[in-house]
């Protein structure tokens, strides 16, 4: 007989292939097996997204560092695990969607507003539809800002040769991935609490600058006092591009606004 997967001669005794090392399969496919083949690479002891999962919170610099060094088999690599973070992140607004529709309004926060103007209802409704579209869309947008802290990340250990861009980016796409894995599971679980969910929501934050600089601090080996300086650097200058990008959106705003004004009639 032949291995289904490389086509190599086997031993009708053997159980998995010498050559590619895949199980071979002799019964047909059932229910039971199917579940079975899940939870076996799922679930089992020697699963890499569980190791992966694991060792990203206590040992960060051997999962990414090892990675970067090119240890292959042992973790997942970084785009499988930002593949996984993605299904979590698309797992989270069809629950969201289809079973909590109203999760994301925070009605909560609007309760004594019946004495507000007019501009500040539309204040209002804007946030909320910022809310959804930021609970929604959550995974594009990192994955749209990763390039950037990758930069951003370089730029703030330029004294540190350790690290090129490329790895820079392995580095903040394990980092994202965890993060998106673990705080979608979080909501997914406090969906039903909209207020909840809504502090939650506002602890992300702290808990990503948090888990970012935990990061580093391992994968560079850095003292206490040299992980606050690289801390307040890097949170200097994402918010100098982030005032930037202000800024340049409310000139393109003010643009178009005068623009279609001046073609209205």
């Amino acid at each position: 007989m032949n291995c289904k997967n490389c086509q190599n001669n086997l031993r009708t005794d053997y159980s998995y292939c010498p050559h590619c090392g895949a199980k071979v399969i002799r019964n047909r496919l059932t229910v039971k097996n199917l579940w079975y083949d899940a939870t076996e690479r799922f679930f089992n002891i020697d699963n890499t997204f569980l190791i992966t999962f694991k060792h990203l919170f206590t040992k960060p610099d051997e999962v990414i560092g090892g990675y970067i060094s090119g240890v292959r088999k042992k973790y997942l690599n970084p785009i499988s695990y930002l593949t996984i973070a993605i299904t979590f992140g698309g797992l989270f607004v069809y629950v969201c969607t289809e079973f909590f529709p109203n999760a994301l309004d925070f009605d909560f926060k609007y309760e004594n507003s019946s004495s507000l103007t007019d501009a500040d209802k539309m204040a209002q409704d804007f946030q909320k539809q910022w809310n959804t579209y930021l609970f929604k869309y959550q995974s594009l947008f990192y994955i749209a800002m990763l390039p950037f802290l990758a930069l951003m990340s370089r730029v703030v250990f330029i004294n540190k040769k350790q690290f090129n861009l490329s790895e820079h980016f392995v580095i903040n796409i394990y980092a994202y991935s965890h993060l998106s894995i673990i705080i979608n599971t979080v909501y997914m679980l406090v969906l039903w609490n909209s207020k909840l969910l809504y502090y939650i929501s506002m602890f992300n934050l702290v808990f990503q600058i948090g888990f970012f600089t935990w990061v580093f601090y391992k994968l560079f080996n850095l003292t206490i006092k040299q992980t606050i300086l690289k801390l307040l650097f890097f949170l200097v200058l994402f918010a100098t591009i982030c005032f930037a990008l202000m800024l340049i959106a409310i000139v393109c705003l003010a643009l178009f606004t005068d623009t279609f004004q001046q073609m209205t009639p």
